[in-house]
């Protein structure tokens, strides 16, 4: 036989129950007539229900624009705001952020946001309510740089940029304890991010305008902004005008003709030569830094361009860079000079100069192209590199000399042996080494310099292997082009089928 539950006890009035509880707590607050229990001000970690219109946007909020509104308007519109924001005092925030106080853009309401930016806009043009929970807290311990950045670690929709003007908002904060910014390794912990990271983020906010505002938009991958961001001028400084320039010339060059950006860097370095041997006056080389990483989206690549309007990027200045931001790999240096403005000799001018001259300049050319080449992890594909070793088996008399020259490319370029001084004894010491990849590079290299010998030889006219050798060095990640010197052969040996 089942015994039924006992039925719960009804409370007397008075001992925690009832309705002599509530009549107790608004004696005890004071609360008598008309006013209501509600009318307590609300404590930290409280759920309020608010009126969109008394909550202020924060200044601190590093949104440089709303996306995607029309799908969080219509949702919002039909189910309401269901997940709530933050919000504090707006006196609270002002008294303990006074910096930031003449940036409040609506100091006359109650609150003003943390995180939920999107959330308040969607509720204005709705006109639903705004569930937030309430965190002066977060202001009088001043940690809400730190709930800015860690809401953005899982927040979709934001580019590089801002996530990178949110760190350096962080990076930029006093330390609650100490009359000091934050260290450093203090915004790594506290950010959520790896060091590296961080590195790179920050040094976003280093490259020009212009190159943010592509990074901003979608047309410029992070990967490949950081990548410019490492070229530097004689000085080794990478926020100086020179430097700016290169920068911006190289994401030109990947806008306009659709390199990646390794080939853009290469076509710096072909520019910066290419000042020097037609005699005019160019500022200092610059060292040009080039990062691997192999995993993931190649670190050229250049996004779609995005449909959407973008604001204007603006962060903060006098950021300065971390060490870490200089971990990334480099091959051996390659001059860069700046291009100037002055335009290059049209083809009529170069047949009134000696010809040989402009060979030999041309030459100079393509053998920067084919050291810059080589220094690429990824040089050419198999096909191309194994009908340039074909070449020269066939041809074993231009052996010799494409091996030493070759030779000189891999050694300078810290390929390989660097105790064996003799071509003959640097290519058995590579083939003995077991290592298959450096053995493709030097065969490549043999390769490739075969034909570079052969087209800079002078006294002697172009043909097809000639044609195919500088229409290569264009289309690899040397990104090399043509002279007009180099033009003019092709379009004789053009004619000459005709």
């Amino acid at each position: 036989m089942t015994t039924p539950l006992p039925r719960p006890k009804r409370k007397k009035k008075g001992e925690g129950g009832g309705s002599g509880t509530l009549r107790a707590d608004r004696q005890k607050a004071g609360l008598t007539g008309s006013r209501d229990i509600h009318a307590l001000p609300p404590e930290d970690g409280e759920l309020l229900e608010l009126d969109p219109e008394t909550i202020s946007p924060n200044p601190m909020n590093m949104r440089l624009e709303l996306r995607d509104m029309d799908t969080m308007i219509a949702d919002v519109g039909e189910r309401g705001v269901h997940t709530p924001g933050i919000v504090m005092h707006t006196k609270v925030f002002m008294e303990c952020y006074p910096q930031w106080a003449s940036r409040v853009k609506y100091p006359e309401r109650t609150f003003i946001l943390g995180p939920g930016h999107r959330r308040h806009a969607a509720a204005l043009a709705t006109g639903r309510v705004m569930p937030a929970v309430l965190r002066d807290d977060l202001a009088r311990n001043r940690r809400i740089e730190e709930e800015l950045v860690s809401e953005n670690n899982s927040r979709a929709g934001l580019s590089p940029i801002e996530q990178a003007l949110a760190i350096d908002l962080l990076r930029q904060r006093v330390h609650e304890d100490e009359d000091r910014t934050l260290s450093f390794d203090e915004v790594v912990e506290r950010a959520g991010y790896t060091a590296g990271t961080v590195s790179k983020y920050l040094a976003l906010l280093k490259l020009p305008q212009e190159v943010q505002q592509a990074i901003h938009a979608g047309d410029l991958s992070m990967r490949a902004g950081y990548s410019l961001s490492l070229l530097k001028d004689t000085d080794g400084k990478k926020e100086s005008a020179n430097a700016h320039a290169l920068q911006l010339r190289g994401w030109q060059l990947m806008r306009d003709e659709k390199l990646p950006v390794e080939a853009a860097k290469n076509r710096l370095a072909l520019e910066g030569k290419q000042q020097f041997h037609a005699g005019k006056s160019p500022v200092a080389p610059v060292a040009v830094p080039e990062p691997r990483e192999e995993s993931g989206t190649p670190a050229g690549e250049v996004k779609a361009p995005s449909d959407q309007t973008s604001a204007p990027v603006t962060p903060p200045g006098g950021s300065d860079e971390t060490g870490q931001a200089d971990t990334a790999a480099a091959p051996a240096a390659v001059a860069v000079i700046k291009k100037t403005s002055e335009p290059e000799p049209a083809a009529s001018e170069a047949a009134a100069v000696d010809p040989e001259a402009l060979r030999k300049a041309a030459a100079d050319q393509r053998d920067l192209a084919c050291r810059l080449l080589l220094a690429e992890e990824r040089y050419a594909k198999a096909a191309e590199s194994n009908v340039r070793l074909a070449t020269v088996v066939l041809n074993p008399n231009e052996w010799k000399q494409a091996a030493a020259k070759a030779h000189e490319w891999l050694v300078e370029l810290k390929k390989g042996p660097s105790n064996k001084k003799r071509p003959t004894d640097y290519f058995a010491a590579v083939a003995a080494s077991g290592d298959s990849g450096l053995m493709q590079r030097a065969a490549f290299a043999i390769g490739l310099a075969a034909d570079e010998v052969r087209a800079a030889q002078p006294d002697r006219a172009w043909d097809a292997r000639d044609v195919a050798h500088v229409q290569f060095l264009a289309t690899s990640r040397a990104s090399y082009q043509l002279s007009p010197w180099e033009q003019q052969q092709v379009e004789l040996l053009s004619r000459g089928k005709q």
